[in-house]
């Protein structure tokens, strides 16, 4: 059974209070009644209360002043105020301080404007309250550690690099291949600096046209160009206090690079078709899925560019470098995935947990959650299997191995570390982490036809 909603119904006329309070249990209100502002404000502190019905004039303390007491302790609680006919200047008063609304007595020849005025104020007091829940979650979002995910030695040198360098205030390169993740540890470093709470922005450089690159950074001023109709301030104004990651920098055009130079070294900036120097204390993220180094050779990158933002380099391997983290990244993103389609799958097979293992992963963690997504969508079961898995490489190498086969998975990685290193038994053994002896006798063992060749 829903609670009713608790109104405090305060007034010095007990004849009114006798007569009135009986007609909110009929309206689906419980209600409370004080003859006095001063015992409202007792009232407040021992019960919750959602709504206040006061009147306006009251010995001692007057409705206006109780509101302003209930302004300062209970913003959340929204007041009506009641007066008498030809002085309702004192209700009007609150009204505009932020008093939900007033009524001139008698009541009852406005009872139902009345009654549903009580309710309008609740469903408002209702929608903010959870409009301010909606935005503290969102706001513990975004402060939310940044999950990356894994055990492996190069994830651990990442984390403990992000810790080393997130306080200073130096910009870092990051780099690493497409779908790495290079936006999660751009955003762990925010996160764990002392800007956290302060602006993020992300600019890939990729995406804008030189031109539009450069306004997009540095603002432009009215009328700087066709389009521009108004002033626009620029990313790098907007982030002051904050961070920006320029992401795919080696894309950027040479006079881009050269102004982007300039701001590094003087944080001062002009808007596009503006006079006036602009400062900001922004700090700088930069991330490349090519070799800047290499690009800078060759002439297509400025040295003096990636001297200044090479000032600490974090590089993330590759999936497939690091395949040990494959178990928990999968379990991970199938139990996110399984919260956003509302699904219940419970686990991924060991075939197809072994199948993920052995696939290569070119798009890296992206590829490997674009996988896992799919499987979500389209597995009816509690159970992903290698069926689910969009790719065929080895897949019917794993489709036999029964979950919990231990002598099965070990021959299935045999056969594939011999398949990846063409048979030289030696190779295969640094791959499974293995000497060549105990190699040679596990293949004995399993009943590989070549196991006793040298």
């Amino acid at each position: 059974m829903a609670t009713k909603p608790k109104v405090l119904l305060v007034d010095d006329d007990e004849g009114f209070l006798e007569l009135f309070a009986p007609q909110f249990g009929t309206h689906g209100f419980e209600v409370l009644t004080v003859p006095s502002a001063i015992r409202a404000l007792e009232v407040l502190e021992e019960k919750p209360i959602d709504l206040i019905v006061s009147d306006v004039q009251m010995p001692g303390m007057t409705g206006t002043e109780l509101f302003g007491k209930v302004q300062d302790g209970y913003p959340d609680i929204p007041v009506i105020m009641i007066t008498a006919f030809g002085s309702a200047e004192e209700a009007i008063r609150a009204v505009k301080q932020g008093a939900f609304h007033y009524f001139e007595k008698p009541l009852f020849d406005k009872l139902e404007l009345f009654w549903t005025t009580l309710r309008e104020a609740l469903a408002k007091r209702s929608l903010l309250k959870e409009l301010e829940n909606l935005s503290r979650e969102r706001s513990l979002q975004e402060k939310a550690p940044v999950a990356i995910i894994g055990h492996s030695p190069a994830i651990q040198r990442i984390h403990e690099q992000i810790e080393e360098v997130a306080e200073l205030p130096v910009t870092v390169l990051i780099c690493g291949e497409t779908g790495t993740g290079k936006e999660l540890v751009a955003q762990a470093i925010h996160q764990l600096s002392d800007r956290r709470d302060k602006p993020y922005f992300e600019i890939n450089c990729a995406r804008f046209a030189p031109g539009v690159l450069e306004s997009e950074l540095f603002g432009h001023e009215k009328g700087a160009f066709t389009g521009a109709v108004n002033l626009r301030k620029g990313f790098l104004e907007l982030a002051d206090q904050g961070t920006i990651l320029l992401d795919e920098i080696g894309e950027a055009s040479f006079p881009f690079q050269a102004k982007l130079l300039r701001v590094l070294e003087t944080k001062t900036f002009m808007r596009v078709g503006g006079m006036a120097k602009i400062t900001s204390d922004f700090r700088i993220l930069a991330a490349s899925n090519r070799d800047l180094e290499e690009r800078a050779a060759a002439g297509r990158f400025r040295k003096d560019l990636l001297y200044r933002l090479n000032l600490y380099m974090i590089t993330i391997p590759p999936l497939r470098d690091r395949k040990e983290d494959i178990p928990l990244l999968a379990e991970f993103y199938l139990k996110k995935l399984n919260v956003s389609y509302r699904r219940s799958i419970s686990e991924i097979s060991g075939g197809a947990m072994l199948a993920l293992m052995s696939y290569e992963w070119p798009g890296n963690v992206r590829e490997l959650v674009n996988v896992i997504e799919r499987a979500v969508i389209t597995c009816r079961d509690n159970i992903i299997t290698t069926k689910h898995l969009p790719f065929t490489a080895n897949i019917e190498e794993f489709s036999k191995i029964s979950d919990l086969n231990l002598k099965d998975a070990e021959r299935c990685f045999i056969a594939l570390a011999l398949k990846r290193t063409q048979n030289n038994r030696t190779r295969a053994a640094d791959l499974l982490g293995i000497n060549r002896k105990t190699l040679l006798e596990k293949m004995r063992n399993y009943g590989f036809n070549d196991a006793n060749e040298t």
